[in-house]
């Protein structure tokens, strides 16, 4: 009876952990469900202005758009502002009631101040100016996006194939093993050590699987492509200067532009546009006498006290320092930012060079390992840590080769230049 209950749990925990295995090849299965493919036609450059084009942040770049065409309209109009129409009436109806009686219509137009028009011109330039280098800026940024995440899937493309090969080896390794132990060479323990190895190249090889499609779906949500292209190395320029060319700086440098023009623009209007008002005038003294007609013209003009300009002034000053000073910290920024760059880039160069070096030593020392337990001269534990160590090398080695591709994107995206 215990027998028998027994052998029920034992054959119950299988099936669950069959049950288990094909939940999780389901679940990988259906994580990304079309694998994306490589391209060779495909650039770089061309993920980048998908991705530009169908990111949300283009409507807010039109919306100043049609914001410089109104500043625009606004300086070629043929009036400062909106002019108005004035109708007024006059009547002693409520006292004398003598049949007095006035009436009064004209329009009142406001005059464009000495260099306003201009002015209004200048600031419609700067802001379609702003939103071209806005443009540039805002593609840099999703270029660092996705260079980002097109090398993160390349690492974890290799991670992914370095698990794979892993696995294999191991698997052979626990074929080899069980033959011996067959033959009566090895210990039983032996294979079940080898068995717990190979489970555990397969658990690491489907992490990392996990891990390449979930990057495989980020790529997807934000370019929009079920393509990756097939070359995404760029050349390594050494030039470390930076100039106006940036496009984060050149966005900064039209900030303050626009700035400027804006603080101008607010140093003539520090008072009210003085308005010309053209009407008519129809009245009478009597109910029996006749109308009279007349025909005025009246010119309005605004002290512009600088109590109340000041204000006005002093807020386009404030906005036009803060821009100036953005800039300069943004243009020492970048400056730090290229350094940077460029230091990890040379130390993850001189970094697989080292590892190199060091991977070939233990690919000779695995060689060696191996020869040995297979004349039975060390034992399958001894194997397995040199093999170990022998992978985590060679996977290090990988590694620092991709992440050289990665450091020179990064550079390449400090230094703001757009694939």
């Amino acid at each position: 009876m215990k027998l028998k209950m027994t052998m029920l749990i034992v054959g119950l925990c299988q099936s669950m952990l069959v049950f288990a295995q094909g939940e999780q090849e389901t679940n990988i299965g259906h994580l990304h469900e079309s694998p994306l493919i490589i391209s060779a036609d495909l650039s770089l450059n061309e993920v980048v202005e998908k991705t530009f084009q169908r990111n949300p942040q283009l409507m807010v770049l039109q919306a100043r758009l049609q914001h410089a065409d109104a500043l625009r309209n606004k300086a070629q109009s043929l009036w400062a502002d909106d002019p108005s129409i004035t109708i007024s009436h006059y009547s002693d109806r409520v006292h004398a009631s003598e049949g007095l009686q006035e009436w009064e219509a004209g329009v009142d137009f406001p005059i464009w101040l000495p260099g306003q028009r201009e002015a209004w011109r200048q600031a419609s330039e700067r802001q379609r100016q702003l939103v071209g280098s806005s443009e540039s800026s805002l593609k840099l940024h999703l270029a660092g996006i996705v260079r980002e995440i097109l090398w993160d899937i390349s690492l974890r493309r290799n991670q992914v194939s370095v698990a794979e090969q892993e696995w294999n080896v191991v698997k052979k390794l626990e074929k080899d093993v069980k033959k011996r132990v067959e033959l009566g060479d090895l210990a039983r323990s032996d294979l079940i050590l080898s068995q717990q190895e190979s489970l555990s190249k397969e658990a690491a090889w489907r992490v990392a699987y996990q891990e390449y499609r979930h990057a495989q779906h980020r790529y997807d949500m934000v370019t929009g492509l079920s393509m990756l292209p097939k070359n995404i190395e760029e050349p390594v320029i050494k030039d470390l200067t930076i100039n106006m060319d940036h496009p984060l700086l050149k966005e900064s440098h039209d900030k303050v532009v626009k700035s400027t023009a804006e603080r101008d623009l607010m140093i003539i209007e520090k008072r009210d546009n003085p308005s010309l008002f053209l009407g008519s005038r129809r009245e009478k003294g009597a109910s029996n006498e006749d109308y009279v007609d007349a025909i005025g013209i009246s010119l309005n003009i605004p002290f512009g006290l600088e109590s109340h300009s000041q204000p006005k002034l002093t807020k386009a000053e404030v906005s036009l320092s803060e821009s100036r000073s953005q800039m300069e910290i943004l243009h020492r920024e970048l400056k730090m930012a290229i350094q940077d760059a460029s230091r990890e880039l040379s130390a993850t160069t001189e970094q697989y060079g080292f590892a190199k070096r060091q991977n070939e030593l233990s690919k000779k020392n695995l060689d060696m390992s191996r020869k040995a337990f297979a004349l039975g001269e060390t034992s399958l534990l001894e194997l397995i840590r040199v093999q170990s160590q022998a992978f985590t090398i060679d996977r290090h080695m990988h590694q620092k080769h991709l992440e050289m591709g990665l450091q020179t994107a990064r550079l390449n995206q400090a230094k703001g230049m757009i694939p």
